[in-house]
């Protein structure tokens, strides 16, 4: 019976929810523990600017949440399983991913139509944008002057 440092863990690497600022990071335990049960991960990322590898975190299950990561720049991931008797090799990230939210700015809605009025009021209609950027529309800001 021989006891060493676990294998890497098991990809391929699910980076999920990404936004400007983090991402969830997830992998599957090693297949060889190396005879000693998994102690936690250590989870780091590279910046591909700077070419740094740092600190995102440990984890003791096999998910972390990326927290403070730049707004534009482009990030790779690695995981190292941990048991008492040392560090795996990485398991490392399939692809860069960029730090930035899911959707954008929408487009602007068409120009407003006057439909009916009075001295008192004023009814508007007008088009949705061809673009909504990616989120649902929850409303409209609209200004006189």
């Amino acid at each position: 019976y021989v006891v060493g440092p676990p294998g890497p863990p098991e990809g391929p690497m699910d980076i999920t929810g990404i936004h400007k600022n983090g991402c969830k990071i997830a992998w599957k335990p090693p297949k060889d523990d190396g005879g000693c049960p998994i102690e936690h991960y250590i989870v780091e990322k590279y910046d591909t600017d700077t070419g740094i590898w740092s600190l995102v975190g440990t984890s003791p299950t096999c998910d972390i949440q990326c927290k403070d990561l730049e707004p534009g720049k482009e990030y790779e991931f690695r995981v190292r399983a941990v048991n008492s008797e040392g560090e795996s090799d990485n398991l490392k990230s399939l692809r860069p991913i960029i730090a930035k939210d899911p959707f954008t700015v929408p487009l602007p809605p068409s120009a407003p139509d006057v439909v009916d009025w009075s001295e008192a009021h004023m009814d508007l209609e007008w088009k949705e944008p061809i673009d909504d950027g990616g989120s649902p529309i929850t409303g409209y800001i609209i200004e006189m002057k």
